[in-house]
């Protein structure tokens, strides 16, 4: 008489693994405000790229400087800025790109949906070379960068070459990461790959994003206090990336519609308990029974 508990261990692995590939083509994609125990790293500001945050680092005499800041609550640019060296004073002028997606609702807020601004202080004219100047805003300035944690640096190099023209995003990699560290999920993000090692980055550039809801992002190099990957906010739309140079020299934009960029599908049971449908619910209900029969045939030989 043909029984239930006759079935082998190798057509229960077949079971297994045909309901677990099911079950992904039913999960729904998990929204990008996901809950998460700690926010993404892009959203500490003390973590916010740009190229002021190394005192030490020189720039070309005709270089701009800028900072990425999050911007949902109260934002208000710096005002008055310029760059002292004794005697010698330069006018900044304050340009911010995505102010218009400051200060939106709260109900909009949270997750990975805190805007950013990008911040770009425009000398208004060229550094003397292998100078040091300390970069002063009235109000709302950049963060400081002395290890006294008081004054904004900013140094020029010797070299009075002007600053390097921005390169190609031909080489550019993109992929959506899926937030997969089980019920305490880091959240998705877009993984960016680029040659890091151009001169139009090494001297302060950095790649603008540009998402179709019209929000901003920007990136220079991996946060090297958390991962050596460029970790983005992610996106279920497209999203437009363009090569930013020091002087502030636009490069040829990039855009990447949504089936442009790689896709993870990775499976965590938080997203099963949280965002699952009715249908990817009934689909491990034969899981379930398939593991219990497992353990009462074992029960059943050790008792023989």
């Amino acid at each position: 008489m043909y029984s239930t508990a006759n079935i082998s261990s190798t057509t229960r692995a077949r079971v297994l693994a045909g309901l677990a590939c099911a079950a992904l083509f039913v999960l729904p994609e998990r929204p990008a405000a996901a809950l998460s125990c700690d926010g993404p790293a892009w959203e500490d500001e003390w973590a916010m790229p740009g190229s002021l945050r190394n005192s030490f680092e020189e720039f070309p005499l005709d270089a701009q400087f800028w900072e990425l800041r999050s911007c949902a609550y109260d934002f208000a640019p710096p005002s008055e800025c310029r760059l002292e060296r004794g005697d010698d004073v330069i006018p900044v002028a304050v340009e911010v790109d995505g102010a218009e997606h400051c200060n939106v609702e709260p109900s909009y807020v949270g997750g990975d949906n805190d805007p950013d601004a990008i911040v770009r202080y425009v000398p208004e004219r060229p550094l003397l070379p292998e100078r040091s100047y300390v970069l002063v805003c009235d109000a709302n300035g950049p963060a400081p960068n002395d290890e006294q944690g008081q004054y904004t640096f900013v140094r020029s190099r010797l070299d009075p070459a002007p600053a390097a023209t921005p390169g190609s995003l031909d080489d550019i990699g993109l992929e959506f990461k899926r937030g997969d560290e089980g019920c305490c999920e880091s959240g998705s993000y877009l993984d960016l790959r680029l040659d890091l090692e151009q001169p139009w980055l090494l001297e302060g550039g950095y790649v603008e994003v540009l998402y179709d809801d019209g929000q901003v992002f920007a990136v220079r190099e991996p946060d090297r206090n958390w991962s050596s990957a460029i970790e983005m906010p992610p996106t279920e739309g497209g999203l437009e990336l363009t090569p930013v140079a020091a002087d502030g020299t636009r490069g040829e934009t990039r855009r990447f519609d949504r089936g442009d960029y790689d896709r993870e599908l990775i499976y965590t049971p938080c997203a099963v308990t949280g965002h699952a449908s009715p249908l990817a619910l009934w689909l491990f209900a034969p899981l379930l029974w398939i593991g219990t029969l497992g353990r009462r045939r074992r029960a059943a030989g050790g008792a023989s």
